[in-house]
């Protein structure tokens, strides 16, 4: 039950920091494809991983370039997935093809883990971007998380 509460918490703070993004990235006068490219990519990144939990993924691309509006309902329409499978199928076990070829298994709890890390992975990319160009960008670690939502 602990982990169930835990995970729910960090896939909240994980959609909330990827809205942060998508609104900051197209609020800006011309954005950047690098960045959309990886708002897009954390998004459909997730996706594949929800059609392996299903079965084989039919997505093949997942650097495409989503507008500011799907990126922001595919955040949300995947926080309800990720919602349903921390509370019926964090143990059961998930037998993928990856891109490269490489056969493997995993628990869905152990992908869960992933995309979440893969998520704060490319938001510090983006961090690391617009730092470099002096830009003042949204602070969206948990502590800052938990500070905004008064949690």
């Amino acid at each position: 039950m602990e982990l169930t509460r835990e995970l729910i918490r960090l896939v909240e703070q994980s959609v909330w920091a990827n809205v942060q993004w998508v609104e900051f990235v197209y609020s800006l006068a011309d954005p950047e494809q690098r960045p959309r490219e990886l708002l897009s990519h954390i998004m459909i990144g997730e996706r594949v991983w929800f059609e392996r939990v299903e079965g084989p993924s039919t997505i093949t691309d997942t650097f495409l370039l989503l507008s500011r509006a799907e990126l922001l309902a595919g955040f949300h329409e995947n926080a309800a997935t990720f919602r349903r499978l921390i509370d019926s199928k964090l143990e059961e076990v998930v037998h993928f093809r990856r891109y490269t070829g490489e056969e493997y298994h995993a628990r869905v709890a152990d992908i869960i883990h992933h995309l979440l890390t893969h998520g704060y992975h490319h938001r510090g990319q983006l961090a690391v971007h617009y730092a470099r160009k002096g830009l003042r960008y949204p602070n969206t670690d948990h502590i800052n998380y938990l500070i905004q939502n008064k949690l």
